[in-house]
C-alpha cells in the first residue's frame, strides 16, 4: 500500500487533493491518504446544507461549510481528529476488510473499536456504544475510495452545535439526512493520545510502505485538476446550488404558505412562479419575508 500524507489542513485542497489522488495517482496499487483539516462542516454530495447545518452559527464562528464528491452524511472537522480516505481500483475494493484496517490500527494503540452494521466504527465505554468514525464513499467504473473521520480529541461542543440544531420539519427535502449519533473522542478512553499519536500508528502498521509528503507547492503531474476542484468546492453554485430541490413551509395565525427551491434559488412561492427573480434561499427567512416577497412581486 502507498501512503499519502497531506502536509496541508486547508480543507480544500485536501479534498481537491484526494480528488487528485483519486483521479490521477491511483493505479494497481491501495493508497492510504491521511490528512487533517482546519474547522470546517463538510455535508455529503446529495445532502441539505439547510437541514443538515446551524449556518447562522457557523457563519458567526466563520466555520466555512464544504460539500464533497462523495456521498453519506455531515461531518465536523478540527485539528482534533484524523481523516483517512483508502482508495482503490473497483476490483480490490472491500469495505469490511478496509474497516477492518482502520480497527487493527487502533487496537495497537490499546482502544478496542469495530464496525457496525452502518459501516461506522464503534467503542463500548461505560455501558453505551459511542461512533469514533462514520463512513463515506465514492466509487467509479474502475475504481472507489472509502473515507473517515476519526474522532481523537475533536471539540465536540462546536460538532454538536452546528451538526445538532433541532430539525425543521417544515422542511421537505430529497436526498440523503444524516444518522445523529452519540460520539465519542478516543482520547476519553486513552488520555493524552493525539491525532500525532494515530498517525505513527497508521505508518508503524505499514512500515514498508511507501509514504508521500504532500503539500499545497509539492509539484504534481496536472496540477490543475486540484486547483479547479478546490475553486470548485468553494463556490456558492456548487456548495448550496447542487442542492435536490425542497420545499418549506411558513405558518402564521393558521396561514401556510409554502416554497419551493430549485438549486439553492427560491423557485416558487405558492403557486406564484418567481424563478426569473434568483432569490437564494436562507435558513433565517420568516414568514413576514416571505410575504414581502409576494408584495413586491
Amino acid at each position: 500500500m502507498k501512503i499519502y500524507l497531506s502536509q496541508s489542513n486547508n480543507p480544500y485542497f485536501n479534498l481537491a487533493l484526494e480528488n487528485w489522488i483519486f483521479l490521477e495517482a491511483l493505479e494497481s496499487d491501495k493508497i492510504l491518504f491521511l490528512w487533517q483539516n482546519n474547522p470546517c462542516v463538510v455535508i455529503g454530495r446529495a445532502q441539505n446544507p439547510w437541514q443538515e447545518c446551524y449556518l447562522k452559527a457557523m457563519l458567526e464562528d466563520n466555520i466555512p461549510i464544504i460539500r464533497r464528491q462523495s456521498g453519506g452524511g455531515t461531518v465536523f472537522h478540527d485539528m482534533g481528529n484524523l481523516n483517512y480516505t483508502i482508495l482503490s481500483p473497483k476490483k480490490d475494493h472491500n469495505v469490511k476488510e478496509n474497516l477492518e484496517l482502520i480497527c487493527n490500527v487502533i487496537k495497537k494503540i490499546g482502544i478496542d473499536i469495530y464496525p457496525n452494521c452502518r459501516n461506522d466504527i464503534v467503542t463500548d465505554f461505560q455501558d453505551f456504544t459511542y461512533k469514533v468514525s462514520g463512513s463515506a464513499f465514492r466509487e467509479k467504473r474502475d475504481r472507489a475510495f472509502h473515507h473517515g473521520t476519526l474522532l481523537i480529541k475533536t471539540n465536540t461542543n462546536k460538532l454538536y452545535k452546528y451538526l445538532h440544531q433541532p430539525i425543521d420539519k417544515t422542511l421537505d427535502a430529497k436526498g440523503v439526512k444524516s444518522h445523529r449519533s452519540k460520539v465519542l473522542n478516543l482520547n476519553t478512553i486513552k488520555e493524552d493520545l493525539s491525532p500525532n499519536d494515530v498517525i505513527r500508528a497508521f505508518l508503524t502498521y505499514f512500515k514498508s510502505s511507501s509514504i508521500s509528503f504532500i503539500g499545497e507547492r509539492t509539484p504534481l503531474n496536472n496540477r490543475d485538476l486540484i486547483i479547479n476542484e478546490a475553486k470548485n468546492l468553494r463556490s456558492w453554485d456548487w456548495t448550496y446550488g447542487k442542492t435536490l430541490p425542497f420545499t418549506k413551509t411558513y405558518s402564521e395565525n393558521d396561514h401556510n404558505i409554502t416554497i419551493e427551491v430549485k438549486s439553492g434559488l427560491i423557485d416558487q412561492i405558492g403557486s406564484l412562479d418567481i424563478s426569473s427573480k434568483k432569490i437564494p434561499f436562507s435558513q433565517e427567512l420568516t414568514f413576514p419575508d416571505i410575504n414581502k416577497y409576494l408584495t413586491k412581486i
